[in-house]
């Protein structure tokens, strides 16, 4: 009997019951976000605790940094990373914590899930140019704000006032020089958006004409797919290690493996409580309702402030999210509400917002979360009164 016959005949008894759909909430983030995001996202945190120089981040992102350069650099440096809400949080706390200002971190929280280049390639393929244009526009106009507005309201923390442990040792710089952790850091990325499926196209089988008695032609197209996939992430994966066994010492590669699972256990436990209570909470919200719908056909203040907030609640993958605003806009939502909840969704969810407390504490999370709402809804009416 195989593990999921198993696991599925220990879940039958909670089908139909209230707590059913927060299970397959967090069951789809584990089969499809897990590997794919999740654990690269933690790899690249934990190195930017140990590899990166903090005074490189405090130049460009510190409190004292010049804000003209600061939070330009924080708003579009997401653009290479392909992360959801909840994959930002580990790095965002890394960045935190090795120094950069409260207001840059937050603006780079709001920004990398949003503004990445997949979702925005995929939102213009859905919803059109024009949109996908002002979405990446007023992303970073709406992450600049509400950085701005999280340094004006809480100003810059002490150095050890993040809520993780401060990082485990720092590198001696001069002893090694920058190319091999350049190198580390773009092999990093490399793996996270190949996990996240930028090259599947290419990996596909094209017309390959196989036959099998045991599998079907799609099972055997399937085959091939993963093989290859796995293949070339296990090809960077041992580059990777090449280039730890060459210029870094054993002692590095255990601190930056032991600071990844440090992080992993604090943040991860808080993203599932998360997903759970929000597949409960969007099971109980029907968008496609027609009385719901009501209230986004127009572009109204009530109709972007509801968009903001129910898409800030709700967990959107960088592309579900896409998915769902292009759909409701099928249903006759008007472009600004569809603009508020495009911003609002990824940029915080129910389980992001559980995973940053214990970064930052509770004030400083619900003060971000009610800043995304309100920053999103004026975007959003800004934008439907003129399109």
């Amino acid at each position: 009997m195989s593990l999921w016959i198993i696991v599925d005949s220990w879940l039958l008894p909670l089908k139909g019951t209230v707590i059913w759909p927060g299970l397959v909430e967090v069951g789809q983030f584990l089969g499809t976000h897990l590997i794919s995001g999740m654990i690269p996202a933690f790899f690249i945190a934990g190195a930017i605790n140990i590899f990166l120089d903090k005074q490189n981040i405090t130049r460009l992102m510190g409190s004292k940094a010049n804000p003209l350069v600061a939070y330009p650099v924080a708003a579009l440096t997401g653009g290479i990373l392909t992360v959801c809400s909840c994959g930002v949080i580990p790095i965002f706390s890394s960045v935190l914590s090795q120094g950069a200002g409260i207001g840059p971190a937050f603006t780079f929280l709001l920004a990398a899930p949003a503004v990445n280049l997949i979702s925005l390639t995929y939102t213009w393929s859905l919803i059109g140019i024009r949109f996908t244009l002002w979405r990446g526009l007023l992303v970073v106009l709406a992450a600049m704000a509400v950085g701005l507005a999280m340094k004006r309201l809480f100003g810059d923390p002490p150095p050890t006032a993040a809520g993780l442990p401060g990082p485990l040792v720092m590198v001696e710089e001069d002893e090694r020089p920058l190319a091999p952790t350049a190198l580390l850091f773009a092999l990093l990325l490399l793996i996270m958006i190949t996990s996240t499926g930028l090259f599947d196209s290419y990996l596909r089988p094209e017309g390959l004409a196989a036959h099998s008695p045991y599998f079907t032609g799609g099972d055997i197209r399937a085959i091939d797919f993963l093989m290859a996939k796995g293949l070339l992430l296990l090809t960077q994966v041992l580059i990777l290690a090449g280039v730890l066994w060459k210029w870094f010492s054993l002692a590095e590669t255990r601190l930056w493996l032991n600071k990844s699972v440090d992080l992993f256990v604090t943040i991860f436990p808080k993203v599932l409580l998360g997903l759970f209570l929000s597949g409960i909470l969007a099971a109980g919200i029907q968008l496609s309702d027609p009385r719901l719908m009501a209230v986004f056909d127009t572009n109204s203040l009530q109709g972007n402030f509801l968009a903001a907030f129910i898409g800030s609640l709700m967990y959107f993958g960088t592309i579900v999210g896409v998915n769902i605003v292009a759909t409701l806009m099928r249903y006759g939502m008007h472009a600004g509400p569809a603009m508020a909840l495009t911003l609002a969704g990824p940029a915080v969810s129910l389980p992001s917002l559980l995973a940053i407390v214990p970064v930052v504490g509770r004030h400083k999370a619900m003060a971000f979360f009610a800043l995304v709402v309100i920053i999103a809804a004026l975007c959003g009416l800004l934008f439907g009164t003129f399109f």
